[in-house]
């Protein structure tokens, strides 16, 4: 029955993330999008007509491998375009169709309109630097293109080009990489709008991107001085650098939120800090789930993967782009092991029956989902624009409240306990009382027997000063003495009932050997008398009413007899 229920909760979490994701990839398909192919090198827009809507670039476009249309004067020669390869793709990599990836190439196809409109092309992002020539002109120049990779210069902004209003437009791409392991060419579907549509649409992207990205960077900071607050929940610390590095990384993979701020930034240091923010991202959330759920990885293990990821970040930033961007299959299969052991995780937790494990089955599943869009993207089979962002948004704001939560149910938990440990160390001092006073007892009693035994030794050796009868009468005397004290005793405690009441009430410190002291001053007892009674001593009584005034707070001219007798 219990299985059965785990089956529940485990499939109606899969339902939510699978409602979590149809919403987002709603949220990333472009309304009003229509298909126009390049054709024989060719893309014809002639039945295009409206302003509300985006032509998505895909088709057969002409590629020519180390060939230019511009001589060494820098004159455009379309004649020295020689041979052409086809690419056939919504992206244009060289290396989709050859092997080398550093070199340099021209891209070239046509646009063909009936009534010219006013059109802006839109290049999310172009791996490369490049110059734009349309009908022999050149409108621009995107980083310095170079055959020699040391004067080469990238630009990783988006390229936005205001295309002629002319109803033929030969479009031609000059060219190069040295830096990145995926040639160059366009990287991501390009599309082609109106300008009016396109200044409708020019801020929305990076207007979202920069909202949900300043607040992930708020979560974060709240989580990390939420941790100051509470070190003991690690927890807070690591989400709140998920937080942070995962907000810097989509600074750098949203291109237009780093460009709006820092133009100048060079491509290398964009390029670097995407797999930096991608390594301590990973190594932030898997420290995060095992603070969460300790105990089911080695210590070994969580250190080797720290090791393993602070040697991928340092050779990010030691070593040139082109092998930093080399390494992206390493931390793709890093990436996945890192999933599958926070899989391993949350299942052992939910086997185990481990608190808020099917709430982190749910984050988990997110995690791992954004994680593989992130890899389709970089391996360039999605094209979709705002669903990391949204899930990023999404897993944060849900491990917040999962975390105060946590928190709360913690807290609880240690009142619970702090109160166990008030009400057992009442106990033991109420026992060490009782201890006390019967090792007094006891040490009576054993005087009592000494003295027994002195008495029989003189019977014994016939001395005439002790006999028998003696003997006798003084252990009668002593059984009704204490036969006596423990009456009286048993007396004070009924008769002072509500005198003790009335004195916790004034004094909620005082301990059962305290007030049963404060009950013989009472009835005007003398240290002796209190002494005999407790079958103690009368320093050790003296010592007692010196506690009692300390407890009691009373100044020295205050009389401790005259005080406790007013209660």
């Amino acid at each position: 029955m219990i299985a059965f229920h785990n089956l529940l909760r485990i499939r109606s979490a899969w339902m939510v993330i699978s409602c979590v994701f149809l919403c987002l990839q709603c949220s990333c398909v472009s309304s009003g999008e229509k298909e126009y192919v390049i054709e024989n090198g060719v893309l014809d827009i002639s039945a295009w007509n409206t302003n509300t809507e985006a032509i998505a670039l895909q088709g057969a476009a002409l590629f020519y491998w180390k060939q230019w249309a511009k001589d060494e004067n820098g004159n455009f020669d379309a004649s020295l375009l020689k041979k052409a390869d086809t690419i056939n793709a919504s992206t244009f990599l060289w290396s989709h169709i050859r092997n080398e990836k550093r070199g340099y190439g021209t891209l070239r196809f046509a646009i063909q309109q009936k009534r010219p409109q006013k059109l802006v092309l839109e290049i999310p992002r172009l791996l490369g630097a490049a110059e734009v020539w349309i009908n022999g002109k050149l409108v621009k120049s995107h980083g310095q293109i170079s055959k020699n990779a040391a004067e080469e210069k990238i630009d990783g902004r988006p390229l936005e080009i205001i295309l002629p209003q002319e109803p033929f437009l030969d479009m031609v791409f000059l060219i190069s990489n040295h830096k990145h392991r995926l040639g160059g060419g366009i990287a991501l579907a390009s599309k082609i709008k109106t300008k009016e549509y396109y200044q409708e649409t020019k801020l929305s992207k990076p207007l979202i991107e920069g909202i949900i990205t300043f607040l992930i960077l708020l979560f974060g900071m709240y989580q990390i001085i939420h941790f100051f607050s509470f070190p003991t929940y690690k927890y807070y610390l690591y989400l709140g650098l998920f937080c942070l590095i995962g907000a810097s990384r989509q600074l750098f993979v949203g291109e237009n939120l780093i460009y709006s701020f820092y133009p100048e930034i060079s491509f290398d240091w964009v390029q670097k800090m995407r797999y930096i923010g991608y390594y301590g991202g990973l190594l932030s959330v898997f420290m995060y789930h095992a603070v969460l759920f300790p105990g089911y990885f080695h210590k070994y293990l969580i250190v080797a993967i720290k090791i393993i990821t602070s040697i991928g970040i340092l050779y990010v930033i030691v070593v040139p782009t082109y092998y930093t961007t080399l390494s992206a299959p390493i931390f793709q299969v890093l990436g996945l092991f890192y999933v599958f052991l926070g899989f391993y995780q949350i299942l052992m937790a939910i086997k185990d029956k481990r608190p808020y494990a099917i709430g982190m089955f749910i984050s988990m599943s997110i995690t791992a989902f954004l994680l593989a869009n992130d890899l389709l993207i970089a391996m360039l089979f999605l094209k979709t624009e705002f669903l990391v962002i949204y899930g990023l948004l999404f897993y944060v704001g849900f491990q917040i409240v999962l975390n105060n939560r946590i928190q709360k149910q913690t807290e609880k938990k240690l009142a619970a306990l702090a109160f166990d440990i008030q009400n057992m160390s009442k106990n033991i001092q109420q026992k060490q009382e009782e201890i006390v006073q019967l090792r007094s007892e006891t040490f009576q009693q054993l005087k009592s027997k000494e003295k027994l035994v002195e008495n029989l030794k003189k019977v014994a050796s016939k001395d005439e000063s002790i006999s028998i009868q003696n003997l006798i009468v003084n252990l009668k005397s002593e059984l009704l003495e204490d036969s006596q004290l423990n009456r009286i005793k048993n007396d004070i405690e009924t008769l002072n009932h509500e005198f003790a009441e009335r004195l916790l009430l004034k004094h909620s410190n005082l301990t059962k050997t305290d007030i049963e002291i404060c009950s013989y001053i009472r009835l005007s007892l003398s240290r002796k008398e209190i002494a005999k009674l407790r079958f103690t001593t009368v320093e050790a009584v003296k010592k007692s009413r010196s506690r009692l005034r300390k407890k009691m707070n009373l100044s020295p001219e205050k009389n401790l007899d005259e005080y406790i007798k007013s209660i």
